[in-house]
């Protein structure tokens, strides 16, 4: 199993199509399938049931997509920061980014921050479920674009709110809350709710205990990835709660608006103690854009 075959079945596992996936990794579906046989040869598993119109996960293929994609991001992340290390000439500002709202504002300030620093690279993470606020006072990264809940109060900590994002409901195409254009906790009595251990679903403010058994919403057994929790919803056991851009999409999942809970905000967080001078003329770059834009979105 090389870096290649994993490439090319965690991109067709989440795109569920061959052809997007092939356009994602800038390949051609030939060569992508080519991979994904190869791949299922070489293990002796069915990863993939297809048809003429769909492409569906296997249970084991499921279960394999779970346990891959954290593995492949650390990967890419030890490999990122080795070739930073050999390459010190050039400083590297390490920046997560959550990937469930728009990047516009943010990619503004990026562009300005590497037109007045060209020798400062931005590297960018996406989703980790190690959490934000473990990975600034560990020291791993400088900056985390993330949800404000995912900082709690602290003496190093500091967090720039950039903009408001609103709570969705998200569920399986043909479940039966999928007809509705709107909903409220009251509506999701008797569903089952389906978290993941992540960080991003380890919000003290979402929802309690108390609250669920209020609405008589059952709590799945949790999933230990988000990407897991995801597949677990398009599969149709239950439903899952995520503040999110409104011009978000998932595939295989409807969004609909959840009015109960209010929104929260997506910004910069930094640890003050440690910031460098790059991270904070960052941070002033990402201030002057909030009040260009007449504060957080």
């Amino acid at each position: 199993m090389n870096t290649t075959q994993i490439s090319c079945f965690l991109e067709v596992a989440r795109q569920l199509s061959f052809a997007r996936a092939a356009e994602s990794l800038y390949s051609s579906q030939p060569v992508v399938s080519y991979q994904i046989k190869s791949l299922e040869e070489e293990l002796g598993l069915k990863l993939f049931t297809r048809s003429n119109r769909s492409v569906a996960l296997t249970e084991a293929g499921t279960y394999l997509y779970t346990r891959l994609g954290p593995i492949s991001r650390q990967i890419s992340e030890s490999v990122s920061v080795a070739q930073a290390i050999q390459n010190r000439e050039r400083s590297i500002l390490l920046l997560l980014v959550r990937r469930l709202t728009d990047y516009s504002n943010l990619t503004r300030i990026i562009k300005d921050f590497s037109d007045s620093h060209p020798s400062t690279q931005v590297d960018i993470f996406t989703q980790n479920d190690d959490g934000a606020c473990k990975l600034l006072l560990s020291g791993k990264l400088q900056l985390a674009f993330c949800y404000q809940y995912e900082i709690p109060p602290h003496s190093r900590l500091r967090f720039l709110p950039l903009k408001r994002v609103d709570y969705y409901v998200l569920v399986n195409k043909k479940h039966p809350l999928a007809s509705y254009k709107q909903l409220l906790l009251k509506d999701l009595k008797g569903e089952h709710l389906v978290l993941s251990e992540s960080a991003l679903q380890k919000n003290p403010g979402l929802i309690s205990r108390a609250e669920l058994k209020g609405h008589d919403i059952q709590l799945a057994p949790v999933c230990s990835t988000f990407d897991g929790m995801l597949l677990t919803v398009e599969s149709g056991v239950g439903f899952t709660i995520l503040p999110c851009d409104g011009k978000k999409r998932f595939s295989g999942l409807v969004k609909i608006p959840l009015r109960d809970l209010p929104h929260t905000a997506v910004g910069l967080a930094w640890d003050s103690s440690t910031a460098s001078p790059a991270v904070l003329e960052f941070v002033e770059l990402a201030k002057t854009s909030v009040k260009k834009q007449g504060g957080a979105e």
